[in-house]
This record gives C-alpha cells, structure tokens and sequence, in this order.
C-alpha cells in the first residue's frame, strides 16, 4: 500500500522503514537458558535485539515468563497481534503459550523466568498485570544474582515471597494497546509513535491510508477492539512516558502530543494510567536510581 505525503506533515526517517524494522524480536543475553526447569525463579535484563531475518519467530518455553517493562517500547507478539504495555507493568506468559518478545529501539525489559511447578498455580492464559515499585525492585535484584541457588537458602525463601507478589498483582486484560498486523495500521502506528499528533483529524489519517473515515475506524475496531481515538491515545500515551521518563516537564510532552492545554493531556493521562504525568515520572525516576547493570548475569 503506497502512502501519500501531505506538505503538513513533518517525514519521519521511520515511515521508510518496515514496522518489523521498528519493533525487533528480544535477544536473550549470552548463556541464559529460558528453558532451565532446575530454577526456581530466575531474572534477566533483555536489551538487545535480533534482526527479523534472525529471529525464530514465535514459540514457546517450558517455563513462564513475567514480561515487564522497565522503559521504551517492551511487548510481546500473541498470534496475529503484537500487544505493547507501558512502565511498570508486565505479562504473564504461560508454558506452552506460543509468543515472541519485542523491543523497540533503546527499550529494556525484565524477563522473570517461573519454574513449571510454581507456574501451575498461576492462569493458563495470558494476562497484564501493574507492578508495585516493591516488587520491581524484587525482580532487578533477582536479575543480578546467581541463576541457580539452594532449596532452602535465603534467596529460595525471598523468591517464594516475590512469586507471590506476582501472583497477587492486579490483573488487566493483556492488551493495553495492539500493534496488528494489518500494512495500513502498522504504518499509522508507527507513525504515531513517531509523532503522536493528536491534534490531528482521523479523516487525516484515513485519506494517507486510501480509506473513508468510516472503513478505517471500522478496520480500527476489528483489529484492536478500540475506536480509532481511543487506539490512538494508547499509543500516543507509551510515547509520553518515554519523553516524561526522558526528563521532559510534562508542559512540553503535552504541547509535542498536540495538546492545546497542558491540563487536557493531564486529563488523558490520568484516564489511561489512572495517575498524573508528574506522579508517574516521580516514581518511576526514583525506581531507577539503583537499577541493576544491563547486563548483570557473568557470561559464559
């Protein structure tokens, strides 16, 4: 589908490229094991990417996996659709769930790797979950010791609480916002992700996809079970805690989005995250102030 420019828009370096060049398939660090049943409960820090020629694609693991997001663009790919969620927040990915984990550029994320006995007590489908600032400490912690240790040592008794932590977070619906695999929508994704402008109509968007207004907001709907607006405030929303988390006041990441005021997307924020813009940055700043190395685990 070839897309047309308009003479308002500013051309993205991104538009040229394919959305699975944007979003790349997470790489494990070098020596990890996803599939080691001896452990308990393991962690790692996953930062780096592989190219999509490189990637396996989706498939599954013995143990389950918590997904969290520590910053950036952190998700996972679920059938037909790729679903992303913001800081502070994870996925639960059962045994046997077939998925693929994906990074956008610059994001880092936390695998928490679950023995299959305790992964038994968990839901046997996917879901979301928040994450308190306790537990993510918890789990970097985890990420920086041994993969392997004693049954009945301190660090097994400390893993026992943080499972249950995990086990009592409050569970979401898994999608906070889908990326599909349709061409059009890939690209208006990306696009948004690149320059939110919110300010600007969906006729806009419709007519660089070669739709009506109506058929995109339908396809929109069918795909991601969202109006158009509201599919497009979720992804606009995963770039402003990029930028709040990246220093700027939330003034600024406002007036980038196209807000008109700085208490309308104050508004939105809230509506989607359930907290304001600075409360959010607040604490998710202070969480990342004793963050564990990028790549703590010794390589092999």
């Amino acid at each position: 589908l070839e897309l047309r420019r308009f003479s308002h828009i500013k051309t993205s370096t991104f538009r040229q490229r394919d959305m699975n060049a944007f979003i790349e398939a997470t790489k494990w660090p070098m020596g990890f094991e996803p599939d080691d049943t001896t452990s308990l409960l393991q962690c790692t820090i996953v930062n780096e990417r592989t190219s999509v020629e490189a990637s396996v694609g989706q498939h599954v693991h013995q143990t389950g996996q918590f997904v969290v997001a520590l910053s950036g663009l952190v998700g996972l790919a679920l059938g037909r659709n790729r679903v992303a969620f913001p800081p502070s927040s994870a996925a639960w990915v059962p045994p046997g769930c077939r998925h693929e984990g994906f990074l956008g550029e610059g994001a880092v994320s936390l695998y928490c790797l679950i023995n299959p006995e305790w992964a038994a007590m968990l839901p046997a489908e996917p879901y979301r979950l928040l994450l308190s600032p306790m537990v993510i400490e918890m789990l970097k912690h985890f990420s920086t010791l041994p993969r392997r240790f004693p049954m009945h040592s301190h660090e097994a008794r400390l893993a026992g609480v943080l499972f249950e932590e995990l086990a009592a977070a409050p569970k979401l619906p898994i999608s906070f916002v889908l990326f599909p695999d349709h061409p059009a929508l890939k690209r208006i994704a990306e696009s948004i992700l690149q320059s939110p402008q919110l300010d600007r109509p969906a006729a806009s968007w419709a007519q660089e996809t070669a739709m009506s207004e109506r058929t995109l907001a339908r396809l929109v709907l069918k795909e991601t079970g969202l109006s158009f607006g509201a599919w497009r405030l979720k992804i606009a929303m995963l770039t402003a805690t990029q930028k709040l988390l990246a220093g700027e006041r939330a003034e600024e990441v406002a007036a980038y989005l196209g807000y008109a005021a700085p208490s309308a997307f104050s508004s939105a924020f809230r509506r989607v995250f359930g907290t304001s813009p600075s409360t959010f940055r607040n604490a998710e700043l202070s969480l990342r102030k004793n963050s564990p190395p990028k790549h703590p685990i010794t390589l092999d």
